[in-house]
């Protein structure tokens, strides 16, 4: 597998174009180079910050700070490794320098670790092969490189695939240690027209802070030094040199770490940054409902490796994350689905990232899924898949009842009429599309848009109920050009000695859409990359 690589495709300049960005938004970063050169070579100057072409304003996170005054410098720490970041990439990357021997540093700008999410994918872990289930990884690679257009780095996606059981299997031995049931979920549906992998694994549940906090718990009991509450400000490189350390604390009272072997940026997405997500994911721009929990991610990490010169993933626009989240339960299935003019637009059997992709181009972002009271008998016929159960269960039930008991996202009338005024669609066009939709399920065929006919289920026996598609931006998924050891690559494709990069700062592993072929994959990766930076900078 080659060691290093530069990611090849449209300049910056290229993107801009294509992109149609606000001028505001726009403006240059070193651009995208020839192949990567051998390591060896990486010793390079660090390439000056390029300037902006005349009436394009560059946006504030590309302008580097003046470095820090000594003066401001109040204490000075060093250790092998420098972690900047306490997510779940981050830790594991301290963990996985410290089962080395290494000393290891751990900088969070929050009070303690951050973690988002409860799943987390394998191919083929102890758990997954005690219940016959092990998937070959190049087929599931092959199937996540084709979900990217082949736009994402495969070579990175084998890194994953080639490390992911190992890692959970750790956790998994973490989890028995200390008492905390592990549970496998997901669809076998590898064959499907949109497959799915039972990939997913879940640590005391959905509780996102147990992973993270079984690996805190392992990564101090080896030696790592956490400081919280203390925010990276800005990367030491010697000139044209190594990334020597960090800079982090408040204005006035600095505290400077160096690393011996390397620095890891684990500083998760810029989810919370306007300006870079209009940059790089202006697709996430349209998304009102922002879930992402930690408000501290705004791409700092991102920030503090372009202002020593690394490249940025750019040869297509950042991966956003969007599911169907917030909505009323039966959303996401396919349902008969219309837009604020009561017009069909789609077949309904998609995954929730495509059906996001087909709501952003409705009028006003706006859908509703219509059905009616026959609707537990109908759901056995409407396949399933991710988010997506033929088993209607009392949660389901519950939360049904929930929302349209609130009447703001789901509402339940006795007339078609009634629907209409309330989810503010013109009647007669939602009675036209209705009576096509029956049409359609009476024939068995989907002359309009093709969905499996076993899925075309009548809409005729009141009350009828609307429940509105809410789109939610849980992560962006863009970081820098990295290679296989996860070091970070200047904007030449050179390495940058010392810099290394796990998580959500490490791009080119995503494209489009975020692939639930395989879903935990994002926590996934951040756990397997964290490791593995954590074992290269070292090394």
């Amino acid at each position: 597998m080659a060691e290093e690589q530069k990611p090849q495709g449209l300049s910056r300049r290229g993107f801009l174009k294509s992109a149609g960005l606000a001028a505001a938004a726009s403006g240059l970063l070193v651009g995208c180079g020839p192949k990567a050169a051998p390591e060896e070579a990486a010793e390079t100057q660090a390439p000056p910050v390029a300037e902006a072409p005349e009436g394009i304003a560059k946006p504030s996170f590309e302008v580097s700070p003046p470095p820090i005054p000594a003066e401001q410098i109040k204490e000075t720490l060093s250790a092998d490794v420098v972690v900047v970041g306490a997510g779940v990439a981050g830790l594991m990357a301290a963990l996985g320098a410290a089962e080395t021997g290494a000393k290891v540093i751990v900088l969070e700008k929050s009070a303690t670790f951050n973690a988002r999410g409860g799943h987390n994918a394998a191919l083929g872990s102890k758990l997954q092969k005690a219940d016959g289930i092990e998937y070959d990884k190049c087929k599931v690679a092959c199937d996540l490189a084709r979900w990217s257009g082949n736009k994402a780095d495969q070579r990175l996606i084998m890194l994953w695939a080639n490390n992911v059981n190992q890692t959970i299997d750790l956790l998994i031995d973490m989890a028995e240690k200390d008492g905390i049931v592990v549970t496998t979920w997901g669809n076998d549906m590898p064959d499907a027209t949109w497959p799915e992998y039972k990939t997913v694994h879940m640590f005391g549940g959905m509780d996102e802070k147990v992973v993270a906090g079984m690996v805190e718990k392992a990564a101090k009991e080896k030696g790592v030094d956490f400081h919280y509450e203390m925010p990276a400000a800005q990367l030491l490189r010697e000139p044209g040199g190594r990334v020597t350390g960090v800079v982090a604390g408040a204005d006035g009272s600095y505290v400077q770490f160096n690393a011996g072997k390397g620095v890891i940026l684990c500083t998760g997405d810029y989810g919370n940054n306007p300006e870079m997500i209009a940059r790089y994911c202006p697709k996430a721009a349209d998304i009102d409902f922002n879930v992402y929990a930690p408000a501290v991610n705004t791409g700092d990490g991102h920030m503090m490796g372009l202002w020593v010169g690394a490249a940025m993933q750019e040869d297509t626009p950042h991966t956003p994350m969007v599911h169907n989240l917030g909505a009323p339960p039966m959303a996401s299935h396919p349902f008969l689905r219309v837009n604020i003019n009561a017009q069909r637009y789609e077949n309904e059997d998609v995954p929730i990232p495509y059906m996001a992709n087909s709501i952003q181009l409705q009028p006003k972002n706006t859908s509703w899924t219509i059905f009616d009271s026959t609707w537990e008998e109908d759901v056995p016929h409407l396949g399933m898949g991710f988010s997506r159960s033929p088993v209607v269960s009392d949660n389901t039930r519950k939360g049904l009842e929930d929302a349209l008991t609130k009447g703001a996202l789901a509402f339940r009338v006795d007339t078609l009429d009634e629907l209409a005024a309330k989810i503010g669609v013109p009647a007669e066009a939602l009675k036209a599309t209705v009576a096509r939709y029956n049409e359609l399920a009476d024939k068995g065929v989907d002359e309009d848009f093709g969905k499996n006919g076993e899925m075309l289920t009548r809409i005729d026996t009141p009350p009828f109920i609307a429940v509105k598609n809410t789109l939610a931006l849980l992560v962006v998924l863009g970081g820098f050009n990295c290679n296989t050891k996860l070091q970070v690559l200047d904007t030449e494709g050179n390495v940058i000695p010392g810099l290394y990069a796990a998580g959500n700062t490490v791009g080119n592993f995503f494209a489009n859409d975020y692939p639930v072929i395989a879903p935990g994959l994002s926590h996934s990766r951040a756990l397997v990359f964290g490791r593995l930076a954590g074992q290269s900078a070292v090394a």
